[in-house]
């Protein structure tokens, strides 16, 4: 057996070498584990501990994360109220624009019809002035009018069959009477003509 170079004694002292290894080997990794463990334990802790710090400035109100947020939030609600605000203002003027156009134009409206009356009025009254002057002018020309002319009469004695006075019937004339005299109606048309100016 020596011819193989294998002993008995090696054989022993090579497994107990390599339970020895085994042994060490398994104690180091124990040791790796229970040290990675550890480690691991620790960056838990330091999670949670800082985990907690963060939810103790959120209930503060100081988290760097949350204040950001806040101010950019604020920032939207700013800017949105100060848009309300602008569009406000813009339709605040555009109704005030309109209002101002439609009175403009109401105004517009009342003065050109008040011009047009004035100016029916005047036509109005121009053509009846012309048709006075006409009737005048034919009642000058044309002596048979019915209007009565002032004549001097005479007073005649009653004859038997002739009757009364209250008994005759009055005659119907076709006369007009004005009430008011040429000089008094071209006042009135000179003073419409001026309101109309």
């Amino acid at each position: 057996m020596s011819d193989c170079g294998y002993t008995s004694e090696t054989d022993d002292a090579s497994e107990t070498e390599y339970f020895e290894d085994l042994q060490r080997s398994k104690n180091g990794h124990d040791e790796e584990t229970a040290e990675r463990s550890k480690f691991l334990d620790s960056i838990y802790q330091e999670k949670l501990a800082d985990l907690q710090d963060q939810l103790r400035q959120l209930d503060e109100g100081v988290h760097p994360v949350y204040v950001e947020r806040l101010k950019k939030c604020e920032q939207e609600a700013q800017d949105r109220l100060l848009a309300n605000e602008s569009y406000l203002s813009y339709e605040r003027e555009k109704i005030e624009r309109e209002y101002t156009l439609d009175k403009q134009a109401a105004r517009q409206e009342f003065e050109k019809r008040k011009k047009q009356l004035k100016e029916s009025l005047i036509a109005d009254l121009l053509e009846e002035r012309k048709r006075i002057e006409a009737e005048r002018a034919n009642m000058k020309l044309c002596p048979d009018s019915p209007e009565p002319v002032a004549k001097t009469t005479r007073k005649l004695r009653r004859r038997q069959n002739d009757p009364t006075p209250a008994q005759r019937k009055r005659a119907v004339s076709n006369q007009l009477n004005y009430q008011l005299d040429e000089k008094e109606i071209n006042e009135d048309l000179k003073a419409l003509k001026l309101k109309s100016k």
